[in-house]
């Protein structure tokens, strides 16, 4: 007994109004969809409700069942689309978003989380995540902590649901590449593959492993200097999977599925390039689960250091607070003292309103924001803590059983 997944995913970068090139990208990304053999896809970034319902109806000869998953003010971005029934559906918004003041980044509005849809192909099960986690924007990475709790929030989701599913699929822009601690944290929890670190041999030798998906040469919207200076670009863009024990999975095909430019046009599909894989599935009488508790002992390293992190942010948030009402206090104070001294002109009247503004804008974040920011993290740090402590008792209960054994 065997069957076939064929799983697509893009960030599309549809952003109305400011993504260049939109409409005519989303209809040429439904005819290369309606000419694939795709059987599940995952996009990420379609903040317009319109091009999600374009999509729905130029696809549903070939991909009937969709599902598009509302938040937050613009929409959390994300939809799957699929030959197969949809069964189940679920979204899973996380606390820590970015931040409301951050305007031209924007991932606050978007209610970004991780949606589930739970596939019926015949008797199998299929689990198919889609997720978009917070981008880095700068150097000094000021959404570590929130994306590493992204992650955590993310490998739980995945841990707790796989089962009863016979294979299950996370897809999407994760902003992180092999090696990052939140590409370590959700491959390592729920014991996710990653295609990309599989030897081919025999029969997949050929298999072209995709390179980078983001600010990579051969896209028409990277940066002229960014192409220049890593040409490869960045691989944040993953098709990762957990095949259950009562079957075995093998890749059939790997890559960069899209060609560079739009056919006849001089722009691509979007600012990141698409990432597929084909799986074929087969049932086996029992499976190995060595590899389950070498990943399992992995992640105990990588949850140390994911708390040290939402440590050190909660020790920036309580400096931030600290800031923003001293801030706010002396405005407050000023505003109060100076009562009758401004001179009755319209000039003086806006510099009022202006200064009101910022005392209202700090008092607002040294109050309010930072006691959601920090239950947020603390939330996050409680669950990685939990873990660990669960992991070493399990250990010393082991270890006290062994001993009980060697007294008999």
């Amino acid at each position: 007994m065997e069957f076939k997944l064929n799983i697509f995913t893009l960030n599309c970068w549809g952003i109305p109004i400011i993504s260049k090139n939109r409409k005519e990208r989303i209809i040429a990304l439904t005819k290369y969809l309606n000419s694939s053999q795709h059987t599940i896809v995952c996009l990420q970034e379609i903040w317009s409700e319109n091009d999600y319902l374009y999509l729905k109806e130029h696809l549903r000869n070939n991909l009937p069942y969709s599902y598009y998953f509302y938040s937050g003010v613009l929409g959390s971005g994300l939809c799957i689309f699929s030959k197969w029934i949809i069964q189940d559906v679920f979204f899973h918004q996380w606390s820590l978003n970015g931040y409301i003041h951050k305007i031209h980044h924007g991932d606050w509005f978007g209610g970004k989380g991780v949606g589930l849809c739970r596939i019926k192909c015949g008797e199998r099960l299929i689990n198919v995540y889609c997720t978009h986690l917070h981008a880095e924007y700068h150097e000094d990475d000021i959404y570590l902590a929130h994306r590493v709790l992204q992650a955590y929030s993310t490998a739980e989701l995945v841990n707790l649901t796989k089962y009863p599913a016979d294979v299950s699929i996370l897809a999407g822009d994760l902003n992180t590449g092999p090696g990052d601690l939140s590409y370590r944290i959700i491959t390592q929890l729920p014991s996710l593959i990653d295609p990309y670190d599989i030897p081919f041999e025999g029969t997949n030798m050929n298999i072209k492993k995709p390179s980078g998906t983001s600010e990579t040469a051969n896209n028409s919207y990277t940066d002229k200097k960014l192409a220049e200076s890593s040409p490869e670009g960045k691989r944040i863009d993953h098709i990762l999977y957990h095949v259950n024990p009562s079957w075995e999975a093998e890749v059939v095909n790997f890559g960069n599925p899209l060609e560079d430019r739009v056919p006849g046009e001089s722009f691509s599909y979007s600012d990141h390039n698409a990432v597929t894989l084909e799986l074929k599935l087969s049932a086996v009488k029992s499976k190995n689960d060595q590899k389950q508790l070498k990943m399992d002992s992995c992640f105990e390293v990588t949850a140390v250091q994911a708390i040290k992190v939402c440590e050190e942010a909660i020790d920036i948030i309580m400096k931030s607070k600290k800031l923003f009402l001293t801030s706010g206090g002396l405005l407050f104070m000023f505003l109060l003292g100076t009562v009758g001294f401004w001179p009755n002109k319209i000039i003086y009247d806006i510099v009022k309103i202006v200064i009101t503004g910022f005392c209202f804008y700090y008092i607002l974040m040294g109050t309010l924001w930072n006691k959601i920011e920090m239950n947020s993290l603390k939330a996050g740090l409680n669950a990685l803590q939990n873990f660990n402590r669960r992991n070493t008792e399990v250990t010393n209960i082991n270890t006290t059983l062994e001993e009980c054994k060697d007294i008999e």
